[in-house]
């Protein structure tokens, strides 16, 4: 490349740099290849339909309303609007919902009684549109209860949006909605995950402090009408009753084995149903198998036909859970469900 080549570059260069107007605040100049210079907008929204994100923290008044009885709730209303904008709460507002609802869940067995109809739901894991939409085809209050098997947050970019309108919502509905603990719902995994981050970046410690006390809250199985046993894992070797519930302190962190874990990590063997024959899915087990280690979750068991038969002799038809994705949105195991919700 010659000198006299890179002069004539420069000095082109320079011309260009002295003959171009500055750009007009909120907008900028550009020019693609066989194409017109033209000026984009960076001030105005591009897409005008679409609502900018709230940018202010409601007053108490616009949050809170009475119920019948004259008490302070939530306006749930008002706070589906607010989050499907991606607005936020005053902080001192989000601790109240939170703590009022661990108070409210603490007065739960562990072993709560839903009757029909019921939507049941299964993990939310932070998708609140999605919940949106939930709510949307599972119909109204008045129609219906509605049950959840936990894992409200974690992976999703709005867990504690999901779970601040699922917290206000039981506290309006205290004995329709009836929420479950699952396996995120601790300290430990909501750590590892997204959950903790997430409440530093939107609000503070003292607010994912408060999420981890009323995780401990939270039931940990219901059954529907006496005959569907609901839980967000599944079964026990130290299960074999439905009153050996009564008898566990779920207030607590689960630990890495026991009751408590298993009721929130355990699942369904991969072969459950054709044990006996195998597939490429596992190895055949012998008959008479009821639990094996769950190698793939590192903690707790998968559990056999042959042991939720058994514990159906509780007077149960079948058992509903959540826990696993499935690609069909549900899984269908003779008298076994294995739901999901999104």
């Amino acid at each position: 490349m010659s000198e006299k080549y890179i002069r004539n570059a420069v000095a082109q260069i320079q011309e260009r740099r002295t003959s171009v107007p500055p750009p007009m605040p909120g907008r900028v100049s550009g020019v693609g290849i066989g194409q017109e210079s033209s000026e984009i907008n960076t001030v105005d929204r591009p897409v005008q339909s679409v609502p900018a994100p709230a940018s202010f923290t409601p007053t108490d008044e616009q949050l809170f309303t009475k119920d019948e009885k004259g008490q302070r709730v939530p306006d749930t209303a008002f706070l589906k609007q607010h989050f499907i904008r991606e607005g936020r709460l005053k902080e001192e507002q989000a601790l109240e919902i939170v703590e009022r609802t661990r108070e409210l869940l603490s007065t739960e067995p562990n072993l709560v009684q839903v009757k029909s109809p019921v939507t049941i739901c299964g993990d939310i894991h932070g998708q609140y549109y999605d919940l949106m939409k939930l709510f949307e085809v599972g119909g109204s209050f008045e129609e219906n209860n509605y049950l959840f098997l936990g894992d409200y947050v974690d992976r999703g970019n709005f867990g504690i949006e999901c779970l601040l309108y699922l917290y206000a919502l039981k506290l309006r509905n205290p004995t329709r909605l009836v929420l479950l603990r699952g396996n995120h719902e601790c300290k430990h995994l909501t750590e590892y995950f997204t959950f903790k981050r997430e409440c530093l970046h939107k609000y503070s410690a003292r607010i994912y402090d408060a999420c981890i006390a009323s995780f401990c809250a939270l039931p940990i199985s219901a059954v529907v009408d006496g005959r569907f046993f609901c839980v967000h894992g599944g079964l026990s070797p130290e299960l074999t009753r439905l009153s050996d519930l009564d008898h566990i302190n779920r207030f607590q962190e689960p630990g890495s084995h026991g009751l408590l874990c298993d009721l929130l990590w355990s699942d369904p063997i991969p072969t459950y149903g054709h044990e006996q024959e195998g597939s490429q899915h596992g190895l055949p087990v012998a008959p008479g198998t009821n639990f094996l280690p769950n190698t793939q979750r590192g903690c707790s068991y998968t559990f056999t036909y042959e042991a939720a038969c058994k514990f159906e002799y509780n007077g149960l038809l079948g058992i509903i859970r959540g826990h696993e994705a499935q690609d069909a949105g549900c899984a269908i195991y003779f008298f076994f469900v294995a739901s999901y919700a999104f």
